[in-house]
């Protein structure tokens, strides 16, 4: 499964979690972009709207909390340990900007975490119906790490767009509806997920389970989180969404995925020669990805699209167009692997329950 942060994860708006590293912009050659909602043009300078402004209201009109994570390896005298890190991303956004912070929780520093950010920097391409989007100029500004953009917005649901060097609303535009969940009096233990060690991921709604089964490494720490009588202070909210709605078919590519195959028939048949795949053409190039038996394309985690880009092929990534957290979305479930995402990769905190959770596990994890 993608896992290029979103406006949506890490997107992703937990799906687009971004890397970057450099300044703020500056005066630069201007692009000029029409979609912003309401206003017949806006000014686009290096991936970054300029005087954008939003009529209606927002969730993200307060700042907004994902919980995400990271392993690190340690090295020790004979080999080396593999150690989870905590933190979040806070998202704010500045006109139709939405812009990202991290905030450590357990081991790891902030500092860790924003040069890990600069040195992950790398060039991606998107590629739908719309044209191939590039992220060539993205880097950290005054504001933060520039995540893309609000579409539309009313209240908890959500169109947002992945940052891209043009400022365009087409590039992984995913619309989003949110529950807005009261959690005030409750225990932190009330929303791990209900079996930690067995469950996964798909079977969580506010905590995913690797957030979790980090915190459960350390046994003793865990279990007096979990028997902590500390409730969450009055006018805690996490936002849980109903649905997450791809609203294209997103292919993904990467410089680093540039293959030594010289067409895409020989790409697919050396890799995925017993399944069905579809040779097809997107907004003038050439890829190639599964279908289901009626030909249709069907997200199944494992068979990776290709993409042809000036003459050469690259694996890529994807994400079909749908309702991601949808129990029916992609190819059926199988023992080992479900297609669909959990909505707690896309649960977003308020400040007050997210003060509460990163408070709790720094008073347990020293």
């Amino acid at each position: 499964m993608k896992k290029i942060s979103t406006l949506a994860v890490s997107i992703s708006f937990i799906m687009l979690t971004g890397c970057g590293g450099g300044s703020s912009s500056s005066n630069n050659t201007e692009n000029v972009s029409t979609q912003a909602q309401g206003q017949s043009s806006l000014k686009c300078d290096r991936g970054i709207l300029l005087n954008s402004t939003l009529s209606s209201n927002t969730i993200f009109d307060e700042p907004l909390y994902s919980l995400t994570y990271n392993y690190k390896q340690v090295p020790t005298s004979t080999s080396f340990n593999i150690v989870g890190q905590l933190y979040a991303d806070e998202f704010q956004r500045n006109g139709q900007m939405i812009y990202s912070s991290p905030k450590a929780i357990y081991n790891v520093t902030a500092d860790e975490i924003e040069n890990n950010l600069a040195e992950d920097v790398v060039q991606t391409y998107d590629l739908n119906s719309f044209g191939l989007f590039t992220k060539k100029t993205y880097q950290k500004q005054n504001n933060g790490w520039p995540e893309g953009y609000i579409v539309a917005s009313q209240g908890s649901q959500i169109t947002t767009a992945q940052f891209n060097d043009t400022c365009s609303l087409n590039s992984d535009n995913v619309s989003y509806d949110y529950e807005k969940i009261d959690v005030s009096g409750k225990k932190l233990a009330d929303i791990f997920p209900a079996d930690i060690v067995n469950s996964t991921a798909k079977d969580t709604v506010y905590i995913g389970d690797q957030f979790a089964r980090i915190l459960k490494d350390n046994q003793t720490a865990f279990a007096n989180l979990v028997n902590s009588n500390a409730t969450f202070p009055s006018g805690s909210y996490v936002y849980v969404p109903k649905s997450v709605v791809y609203n294209n078919t997103e292919f993904y590519l990467f410089d680093s995925s540039l293959t030594d195959f010289k067409t895409l028939a020989e790409w697919q048949q050396k890799l995925y020669p017993n399944f069905n795949y579809k040779f097809d053409t997107v907004a003038g190039y050439n890829v190639t990805y599964s279908v289901d038996s009626a030909g249709n394309p069907i997200y199944d985690n494992g068979k990776d699209p290709a993409i042809e880009m000036n003459g050469k092929i690259y694996d890529g990534e994807w994400q079909v167009k749908g309702n991601v957290i949808s129990e029916t979305y992609g190819a059926p479930p199988t023992t080992w692997n479900t297609n669909y995402q959990a909505k707690s990769d896309f649960a977003l905190y308020n400040k007050a329950s997210y003060d509460f959770i990163a408070a709790q596990i720094q008073t347990y994890y020293k």
